[in-house]
């Protein structure tokens, strides 16, 4: 495996956490039966909320009419940078 496959493989890994994350999140948000408190959905926020916080300080949802845009904006930088380091 190189080093550019390694790079892919994380950076693909992190927008599926994140969009887990958003989906977890809506449930949550909507009274589904996960509890934020379950270890899993803690490990998950573990890894993704660095990702996200600076863009929730950046463009808060109370700004945004209570949409919380910083999963599309850090999955778009994330694909912007896998561009750019990659090349394709």
């Amino acid at each position: 495996m190189s080093i550019r496959d390694l790079f892919l493989f994380i950076t693909q890994a992190l927008i599926w956490l994140i969009i887990i994350d958003a989906v977890i999140a809506n449930i949550i948000a909507f009274g589904g039966r996960i509890s934020s408190y379950h270890p899993l959905v803690r490990l998950l926020r573990r890894i993704v909320n660095p990702l996200l916080d600076p863009v929730r300080r950046l463009v808060p949802p109370y700004k945004t009419g209570g949409w919380d845009l910083s999963p599309i904006i850090v999955i778009l930088l994330i694909v912007i940078l896998q561009r750019l380091v990659i090349g394709y």
